[in-house]
């Protein structure tokens, strides 16, 4: 099961995108709950505790996502004075929000085969690409905004390890996500996580 990462069909396209709605809407309302949860108000009054997709898109992190399956949403201020576990706080966000992608592309999976016969024949061919499509997707920015990056979700690592350079990662993150895209583009981002796609792939498609 591969992602075809340069199928640039309308569409592929248009699943992705359909699949990145989902994706982003679990992905930031995980990140700011979680934030919200342990202490820091910031994401809800920056109005990220949502699980409206659109809250949660970034531009480029989007056009990467459906174009070479290398996303991000756009990144949530969160500020580790607030959260009651300290810098500790921002490796439990990370960790949730890699938890519920994972976990929510599981529930598709288990769900489809209940899911497929209850639809009309087109009606279920469509819902069986668009699963397929969310899970391989989810696995991917899964895997990717672990990466300690400041323009995605795993940039909260670098925060944790390094608090004083927090404001120098934040300024420089548009620049960062400009390469990563660049990067994905090239296909060397997807070849150098493939072993471990393949990996989440047997764990929990299989």
């Amino acid at each position: 099961m591969s992602l075809p990462i340069f199928d640039l069909t309308p569409q592929q396209l248009i699943l992705r995108f359909c699949a990145l709605l989902f994706i982003a809407a679990v992905h930031g309302v995980t990140v700011a709950g979680t934030a919200v949860a342990l202490g820091d108000a910031g994401p809800r009054h920056d109005r990220r505790l949502w699980l409206n997709p659109f809250a949660h898109l970034d531009i480029l992190g989007s056009i990467s996502a459906v174009l070479f399956s290398v996303g991000w949403i756009r990144p949530i201020a969160i500020d580790p004075d607030e959260l009651r576990p300290g810098r500790t706080g921002l490796v439990l966000v990370v960790i949730a929000a890699t938890a519920a992608t994972l976990l929510s592309a599981l529930a598709l999976r288990l769900a489809r085969p209940l899911l497929l016969p209850l639809l009309p024949d087109t009606a279920s061919a469509l819902a069986f690409a668009l699963i397929e499509t969310t899970v391989q997707l989810s696995l991917w920015l899964a895997l990717v905004n672990l990466l300690p990056l400041p323009c995605l979700t795993g940039g909260h690592l670098l925060s944790a390890i390094a608090p004083q350079w927090r404001g120098a990662f934040w300024r420089w993150r548009t620049v960062v996500a400009v390469l990563l895209a660049l990067l994905a583009a090239t296909g060397w981002v997807t070849r150098l996580l493939d072993p471990l796609y393949r990996l989440l792939v047997s764990a929990i498609i299989w």
